[in-house]
């Protein structure tokens, strides 16, 4: 195995086990904001527990298939999710600013999406980026 194919195989893993990280993290906060009184909290929490659930299966997915992805592949997969990133974060700004519902719900929930959203950004495109590098 040469050196590169050992860096991405490196990254890869690195970027599964955050993202698994952040997933349960997000779990664990999304069930607790759930169980607030206040429907701008469990907004914010019914999306950390979608968006936890969704990445924590990603995380363990990439991780339990230990197989090495293409390099240019990986870092195309990584920077498109990153401009659906993008798409996300205009869905939260919809929400947050009730531009079609109205409700401290649908602010929380553009809040959970807006905060999901921007960290999935931030480490999509790093990793896309350094993959690139490689």
């Amino acid at each position: 195995m040469d050196n590169n194919t050992q860096k991405i195989i490196f990254v890869q893993n690195q970027f599964s086990i955050i993202l698994l990280g952040w997933g349960l993290i997000s779990i664990l906060m999304g069930a607790t904001l759930f169980y607030f009184n206040n429907d701008f909290i469990r907004g914010i929490g019914t999306q950390f527990l979608a968006w936890g659930l969704v990445n924590s299966l990603i995380g363990i997915f990439v991780i339990l298939r230990k197989s090495q992805q293409n390099s240019k592949k990986l870092a195309k997969i990584l920077l498109f999710n990153s401009f659906l990133d993008l798409i996300y974060l205009s869905v939260a700004i919809v929400l947050i600013f009730e531009i079609f519902i109205n409700g401290d719900s649908s602010v929380g929930h553009g809040f959970g999406v807006l905060f999901q959203g921007f960290f999935l950004l931030i480490l999509e495109m790093y990793y896309g980026i350094r993959i690139l590098r490689i």
